[in-house]
């Protein structure tokens, strides 16, 4: 697992920092999906209301660093 996590860091030239936020940011996204997918309708609609705009602030900020990095 250890190699196949190098490999993909080389290949995409990320940092250790940068690999471990897409992981993890995978990870809770996966989690989001799950909770979403198997709770009740009113508990899922409660999940969507509260991270829907702490998603989108965390998206739009990665775009605009990734965007501020290339353009240096």
């Amino acid at each position: 697992m250890k190699q196949i996590l190098a490999l993909y860091q080389y290949a995409a030239r990320l940092n250790r920092r940068s690999l471990a936020l897409a992981i993890s940011g995978v990870a809770v996204m996966l989690g989001l999906v799950a909770t979403i997918v198997w709770a009740p309708a009113e508990r899922a609609t409660l999940v969507i209301s509260l991270v829907s705009p702490v998603v989108a602030a965390v998206v739009a900020a990665v775009i605009l660093d990734w965007w501020n990095r290339r353009r240096v």
